[in-house]
């Protein structure tokens, strides 16, 4: 059995291939002006599509809020158009953000019915679970 280790290296490289789409840069006025119109109260000065894309951000690569802004700082520079939000907006827009997952119809019986519920996997990367006081025995070097 011959593997062919030139496409099996282009496969490996093509999981590691990271899009980051500014499409919603395009229609950010636009935007604006729909989020703010009949609004009452401080405008809104990031659309939603900005919003949602910082939460990726956010969330794909497990960044605070003020790492946030520091990335949307520097993205700013070499994107044209992208505006940089403070990280309390975006703690506050982000949050307010409801968030759906959608789901699949299943494609025959043995797959998973509406009683069932929904699977999810998580990765426990980066979790450490410690015993009751184990953190300041680490801390202070007591036993």
């Amino acid at each position: 059995m011959d593997r062919n280790w030139k496409e099996y290296n282009n496969k490996l490289v093509k999981r590691g291939e990271f899009y980051l789409s500014s499409d919603f840069i395009q229609y950010w006025d636009e935007e604006l002006d729909e989020m703010n119109k009949n609004k009452r109260g401080s405008p809104f000065e990031f659309p939603q599509s900005f919003i949602d894309f910082t939460a990726f951000l956010k969330t794909g690569f497990n960044l605070p809020f003020r790492q946030l802004q520091g990335v949307l700082n520097q993205l700013s520079l070499y994107i044209p158009g992208l505006k940089s939000a403070e990280y309390t907006t975006l703690w506050r827009r982000i949050r307010a953000t409801p968030f759906e997952i959608e789901q699949k119809e299943p494609q025959n019986e043995s797959q998973n019915s509406e009683d069932e519920g929904v699977i999810v996997a998580l990765d426990a990367t980066g979790m450490k679970v410690t015993n009751r006081g184990e953190w300041m025995r680490e801390k202070w070097k007591k036993r």
